[in-house]
């Protein structure tokens, strides 16, 4: 078994620079360690393609990661998460078609980005949690993808739906989930892994602090 993955990254043109310090270790972390002990080989490529259309960009990449023969897995890392270099070692080890990781918003109140089963409320990731839970639909900001699912999904992947219930527009996230679970695949939270790694916004927005009191300062100006 190999594992060839394809880190792919949709810009705006405005890389956090934690972002390019974290990817440099995880890089030199994966040069170092194996995933699978049982692995023949495994490799990674980056891809990063900038432009506003942050859908047309996804899709872009998988078109293009697809055309990788050799190409076991997608990872997607958006340019404003930073992560410690075994992120993608743990999600990798969870030897799950979807898995990714829950990370609040950047904006207050902070809200996690991962929606339950029920879709009633978002999960969240607190010190008493541990280990996967099923989602409906979770960000992409670090979020690892099997070949068989983008093989088994199709074009448009990644809309974005008005929502009149809302007066709002879906991110491109929740309709790729939904096409993946109509496809026969499940998406995972990892709740450990989503402890090493955290949103930058104006300040770095991490899983366990508790932005209550700062929505409310912030409400006050």
């Amino acid at each position: 078994m190999n594992f060839n993955v394809v880190i792919a990254t949709p810009s705006t043109g405005m890389c956090k620079s934690m972002y390019a310090y974290s990817l440099a270790n995880l890089v030199a972390y994966f040069s170092q360690v194996r995933i699978y002990p049982e692995d023949h080989s495994q490799s990674l490529e980056i891809l990063m393609l900038e432009g506003s259309g942050i859908s047309s960009n996804r899709e872009k990449m998988v078109i293009d990661a697809l055309a990788k023969k050799d190409m076991t897995h997608l990872l997607f890392i958006d340019e404003d998460m930073g992560f410690n270099k075994e992120a993608l070692h743990q999600l990798a080890r969870r030897r799950l078609p979807i898995v990714g990781c829950n990370y609040r918003m950047r904006v207050p109140p902070a809200e996690f980005t991962a929606l339950n089963m029920e879709r009633t409320k978002r999960i969240e990731t607190h010190v008493n949690v541990s280990g996967l839970e099923e989602c409906y639909y979770m960000g992409f900001g670090f979020c690892l993808i099997a070949r068989e699912v983008l093989e088994a999904t199709e074009a448009p992947r990644f809309p974005i739906f008005y929502k009149p219930e809302m007066q709002g527009y879906t991110t491109e996230d929740l309709p790729f989930f939904v096409q993946a679970r109509e496809k026969g695949f499940k998406s995972y939270v990892d709740h450990d892994t989503s402890k090493i790694i955290w949103h930058n916004g104006s300040i770095s927005y991490t899983w366990n602090e508790d932005y209550t009191e700062l929505n409310k300062n912030l409400s006050q100006r």
